[in-house]
C-alpha cells in the first residue's frame, strides 16, 4: 500500500532524483559520501622504461611476474582470465612490504574483495589510511555491500566517495623503499576474472599526480538536484 501511495513516477523531481533519494532512504546508504560533482581535468606524461608480458593458459599473477617495476619502470599485461584488479592487492603488498597509504576507483565490487582487503589491512598491511572512489552503480546495485565498505573503512579511519565514475586506478607507497605503485587498467574491483589489461609503474611523481585528484575527490561534497 505504502509503494502504490508513493511510487516514484508521481512525482515530478528532474532525472533520476528521486529514485536516487529513495536508494539512499531504503537502504540505509548515506548521501555524504555521494556527489555529482568531478575533479578538475589534469594529465601527466611520463617517460618510463617498459616491460610487456602476456598472460599463457596457466599462468597466475604471481607467477607470470615475480618481481615488482623497478622506479621508474612500467610493466604492461595483457591477462586471460585467470585473475582480477583485486588480484593484485596481496601481490603489490608483498612486493613493497605492505603499503602506507592506499588508494582504489573502481566502477564495482564484491563482498569477498570487501573481506579480503579488510582482512588485510588488520594484519597491519595497510599502515596509515585508505581510500576508495566507486561507481554510483555498485552503491545502488550492492548497498549492503556498499554499507560494508563505508562503515569499515570509517571503523579504521579511511574515506569512501561515489559519483558517476568508470575509473579503474590503484595506488600503493612504501615511503621507506621509496617504492610508489600505480596500477591502472580495465577490471574491477571483483573476485570475477575476465580478459583484462593492466599496467603498473613505480614512480613517485605519477603516484602523486594520481593521489592529488583522489584528495581533491575525497573533498567534494554532493549537490542535490532539486
Amino acid at each position: 500500500m505504502f509503494d502504490e501511495l508513493f511510487e516514484p513516477d508521481a512525482f515530478d523531481f528532474p532525472g533520476d532524483a528521486f529514485s536516487n533519494f529513495w536508494a539512499d532512504q531504503t537502504t540505509g546508504a548515506t548521501i555524504e559520501d555521494e556527489t555529482r560533482e568531478t575533479i578538475t581535468p589534469r594529465a601527466f606524461r611520463l617517460r618510463a622504461k617498459r616491460r610487456m608480458t602476456r598472460i599463457k593458459h596457466k599462468e597466475t599473477l604471481r607467477e607470470l611476474i615475480r618481481e615488482p617495476p623497478r622506479l621508474g619502470e612500467e610493466i604492461h599485461v595483457v591477462g586471460a582470465n585467470k585473475f582480477q584488479f583485486y588480484t593484485w592487492i596481496p601481490v603489490l603488498l608483498d612486493w613493497i612490504g605492505g603499503t602506507d597509504e592506499f588508494y582504489c576507483a573502481t566502477w564495482t565490487a564484491n563482498a569477498a574483495s570487501a573481506r579480503d582487503f579488510f582482512e588485510l589491512w588488520d594484519k597491519g598491511r595497510i599502515r596509515k589510511t585508505a581510500g576508495f572512489l566507486f561507481g554510483l552503480y555498485f552503491k545502488r546495485r550492492e548497498p549492503v555491500v556498499y554499507q560494508r565498505y563505508a562503515e569499515e573503512l570509517r571503523l579504521r579511519g579511511g574515506w569512501i566517495k561515489s559519483l558517476e565514475s568508470h575509473a579503474k586506478v590503484m595506488l600503493l607507497n612504501n615511503e621507506t623503499t621509496g617504492d610508489y605503485l600505480t596500477v591502472e587498467g580495465s577490471g574491477n574491483l571483483t573476485h570475477n576474472p575476465r580478459f583484462e589489461n593492466y599496467v603498473v609503474i613505480n614512480d613517485r611523481a605519477l603516484w602523486e599526480f594520481h593521489r592529488a585528484w583522489f584528495q581533491e575527490m575525497k573533498t567534494l561534497r554532493r549537490k542535490l538536484p532539486w
